[in-house]
């Protein structure tokens, strides 16, 4: 093995090795030798510095204004890669502050459409709340007038000038409740309707305009001491005064 280390040392293969002159198997069998065998790696280090000792010994300097105008462009250089870096940190923050921005946005848009929706919501839940307790109340006072032995039925039907007309009245003077059922109601002009007056003391008190029912029993108000109901032919809406010369049926309580 010595011997292959003496033959190795004596070759050129550590001086081709410093000048890049060798092939890919001749640089395995070098770094193979250096790695295992001290000498040789002295060697090498020795050659090194030989060769760089050699180089320093023919070395020129360089010019002062040379060495300045390095040292100027190499600041400049740097000065710019740094506004080049800081101008793309900034750009990047700014990018990422508007996207963050945007979602921000977009997210409390959805939120407050969400907001909206169920506000919505519970105002028509509301709503339909209200709704089905008219209905349950109506339902109620249905079933206590018509099973109660104080209610009074009376029958409403229309004169010459309505004679299809025919609505019945439940009246409770003990529970203070009032229900209709509007049979029937001869059709009228557009612009006329039916409205439904009670007698009170002398007055005539509106109860509402009529309209048709179809067999379902409808809440009126309950007028104490109402000696009688009335029916008038009114304009469109209704009226706050009951025209008398219209009245096209009445039933009396008395």
């Amino acid at each position: 093995m010595k011997t292959d280390v003496k033959a190795f040392l004596e070759s050129d293969l550590l001086e081709r090795y410093l000048l890049g002159d060798t092939t890919d198997q001749e640089e395995l069998q070098i770094t193979h030798f250096m790695a295992t065998y001290p000498e040789v790696r002295k060697q090498y280090n020795t050659l090194q510095e030989d060769l760089e000792n050699y180089a320093r010994s023919f070395a020129i300097p360089a010019p002062e204004d040379v060495k300045e105008k390095l040292i100027n462009d190499f600041s400049v250089k740097y000065e710019v890669r740094s506004f080049r870096w800081y101008f793309v940190a900034a750009s990047v923050a700014a990018i990422v502050f508007a996207a963050s921005t945007l979602m921000l946005w977009n997210k409390n848009t959805m939120l407050m459409n969400e907001n909206e929706i169920v506000s919505n919501e519970i105002l028509s839940l509301k709503e339909d709340i209200v709704t089905t307790n008219v209905k349950l109340e109506d339902i109620k006072n249905q079933f206590v007038v018509l099973n109660n032995p104080e209610t009074r039925k009376y029958v409403i039907r229309g004169n010459q000038n309505a004679r299809n007309l025919q609505t019945v009245a439940y009246i409770n003077p003990v529970e203070k409740l009032s229900l209709i059922n509007v049979i029937s109601l001869p059709e009228l002009p557009e612009e006329k309707v039916y409205q439904m007056w009670a007698d009170v003391n002398g007055e005539m008190v509106s109860l509402g305009v009529l309209k048709q029912s179809d067999n379902r029993l409808l809440s009126i108000p309950f007028k104490e001491n109402a000696k009688s109901y009335n029916i008038t032919i009114e304009p469109k809406g209704g009226n706050v005064q009951a025209t008398v010369e219209n009245i096209v049926a009445n039933v009396s309580f008395e």
